[in-house]
């Protein structure tokens, strides 16, 4: 289901419009006084809220408590709790460097944990995964890509995990790498507290191909993704949007310069979105797309463009 809050903001505006007319009209129309206005503004205040919200067509966002982080988030508690903690305990918060055992061998993944976190509140998950640029450049294009996040991350308190690819040219075998990542959730759940809820996925180049693919194959398990110059094509398949269980929200990223070779990459972006807007996807509510001044790179701006408009959504909308 569509986030609805967006409806919830028009809503508000539209009451503060009412509450301006309310008060000119009481002090021009009626010749009160300004200390009576006041006092006839603070009654009716409430109740015209309540009746704007009463006879609108708005639904409540799911009660999870980190939407409280959420910039202009209307956070309306329902009558169920829809948060899914990990309830993992004593995990260390920084640039942190783990290793768990998957697929037969150690894996290494890189996090970071803004320095806020605190085991009494769950809290969201960005999965990261990098580009490929040769051999033996899976590890640094992973720390590069979580380096990346890491201010927005410290800002609106959520964590960072940076996968690194295995195949052989740095970029991604994609039934090893959802193997190895759902190894590496259950490690992260064990020692720290993550909102279930609230799984969010980036991807650059080969890793947002492979993105698409994750995303779009497991809609009801992730609250929405980003892809800086993934295309559907590389992966995922053109029919992949018409094959989900859920309409998983997606902002797409591509540089206006990244057109070179026979795989213009601005071009293949600009039509995914058509392919996603007639599997039904919706611009400016369950689809973003931004072209940046820049080539094939992720833009700087991208993880505070992206996030604004990708916070308030979990796996139940």
């Amino acid at each position: 289901m569509v986030v609805y809050y967006l409806k919830v903001l028009e809503m508000l505006r539209d009451w503060k419009k009412r509450q301006s007319r309310l008060e000119k009209d009481c002090m021009s129309r009626y010749g009160l006084g300004n200390s009576l206005c006041f006092v006839i503004h603070a009654l009716v205040k409430p109740i015209l809220f309540l009746a704007i919200i009463s006879f609108s067509p708005c639904y409540a966002l799911p009660n999870i408590p980190s939407f409280m982080d959420c910039e202009d988030i209307i956070f309306n508690a329902g009558f169920q709790n829809d948060s899914q903690p990990s309830n993992g305990t004593s995990g260390a918060t920084g640039y942190q460097t783990r290793v768990v055992f998957s697929n037969s061998q150690n894996r290494t993944y890189y996090v970071y944990v803004p320095s806020t976190y605190n085991d009494a509140k769950p809290i969201p998950i960005m999965i990261v995964y990098h580009g490929a640029s040769g051999a033996g450049t899976a590890s640094i294009n992973a720390q590069y890509i979580r380096s990346i996040w890491q201010s927005t991350a410290e800002e609106h308190n959520f964590i960072v995990m940076a996968q690194v690819a295995t195949g052989g040219s740095g970029g991604w075998i994609p039934g090893t790498a959802f193997s190895i990542l759902s190894d590496i959730l259950d490690d992260m759940y064990l020692d720290y507290n993550i909102e279930k809820a609230r799984i969010y996925g980036h991807g650059f180049s080969a890793g947002g191909h492979v993105m698409h693919t994750l995303m779009l194959n497991n809609s009801t398990d992730f609250a929405d993704y980003i892809v800086s110059a993934g295309v559907l094509e590389a992966h995922a398949g053109l029919s992949a949007p018409t094959n989900v269980s859920r309409v998983v929200p997606v902002f797409a990223s591509i540089g206006l310069s990244d057109i070179f070779g026979q795989n213009n990459l601005l071009n293949l972006t600009q039509s995914n979105h058509i392919v996603f807007n007639n599997a039904g996807w919706v611009d400016d509510k369950t689809y973003w797309i931004d072209e940046f001044v820049g080539g094939h790179v992720i833009d700087a701006q991208l993880p505070q463009k992206s996030w604004a408009k990708l916070c308030p959504f979990s796996k139940w909308q």
